[in-house]
């Protein structure tokens, strides 16, 4: 895969104009029109938290388990506190409303499936932190993690405050990656290439069905499909103490973190690309974020004279 410095270069002026902290967005895109595909980016190496974006390794790493006979997709699981960690819709973002499914909590009996679904569909915690307990963080990051070179981006937790987190993980550094290797990701998902065509196909339909309710990360109405993996996260002190914000402000300029991130395939009448952002915005301000919907028009501006 070769790098469009041009290409490059547009999307460094989108960014700049775009975003008043560059150094906390890790951007990478990569165009599946050229008869060689092209990679091109910002800060594609930096790594960020992914948020729910890494469930998608979660997800590989099951699928790869079930096509060797090791796991079957109807097979039932118990949940188990305190793997139940989603205890208000709040939790899902892009839902306006529950979508019909009860919350999981401890002792429900559920497929595999299931858990796959909420887990893509509504980017269910409970289900994510099931299946990786189902699994093992060692498998994910042996399996689909290292063998595809993304060091860096091995899962080190689950969806849980650290005091409830299994004890041999429990100090060990937050999940991060970077712009690049999820690219690489969904585009060995899109080749039909991540582990093989089966789990590759699996992945698509669980990620085409995410709730299009909502925000919905870089999603356009242009776009004639997207499937992809979002994550977000805030911590907003104003919410936790008002005085604790007004000390965050003073000693660090913001009291707000908020990681936007969206990762996936675009498909249009004239462009096909990979395209994965991480962005965390630090803001004084409750009602700054990153501009999510105006960045991708723009990126789908210059993709659509990518030729």
């Amino acid at each position: 895969m070769i790098e469009n410095p041009a290409l490059t270069q547009k999307i460094k002026d989108i960014i700049e104009n775009l975003c008043p902290m560059p150094a906390e967005i890790s951007f990478a895109v990569i165009n599946l029109k050229t008869e060689t595909p092209e990679i091109s980016g910002f800060n594609m190496d930096k790594f960020i938290y992914p948020a729910s974006v890494y469930k998608v390794f979660i997800g590989a790493e099951v699928l790869r388990q079930i096509h060797e006979k090791k796991l079957r997709l109807d097979e039932i699981i118990e949940i188990k506190s305190p793997n139940d960690v989603d205890k208000s819709y709040r939790l899902f973002p892009r839902l306006t409303t529950d979508d019909g499914r009860p919350l999981l909590v401890a002792g429900d009996k559920v497929t595999i499936d299931y858990l796959l679904d909420l887990m893509f569909s509504r980017s269910d915690n409970t289900a994510s932190n099931t299946l990786i307990d189902l699994v093992t963080r060692e498998s994910m990051n042996d399996n689909i993690i290292l063998p595809n070179n993304w060091q860096g981006s091995e899962i080190t937790r689950k969806f849980l405050g650290r005091v409830k987190e299994d004890e041999k993980y429990r100090h060990l550094d937050i999940t991060l990656t970077c712009a690049r290797h999820l690219v690489e990701l969904f585009y060995k998902i899109e080749i039909n290439k991540l582990e093989n065509e089966w789990v590759s196909m699996k992945l698509k339909v669980y990620m085409h069905r995410w709730i299009r309710s909502g925000r919905g990360g870089l999603n356009l109405p242009e776009f004639k499909d997207y499937y992809r993996k979002g994550g977000w996260l805030e911590v907003n002190h104003y919410k936790i103490n008002i005085l604790g914000a007004i000390r965050n402000i003073w000693k660090r300029g913001h009291a707000i973190n908020r990681w936007s991130n969206d990762v996936g395939v675009v498909t249009t009448e004239d462009c096909h690309y990979v395209v994965a952002l991480l962005t965390l915005t630090k803001t004084k301000w409750p009602w700054v974020s990153f501009p999510l919907k105006k960045f991708s028009k723009k990126v789908l501006e210059v993709m659509r004279g990518v030729r």
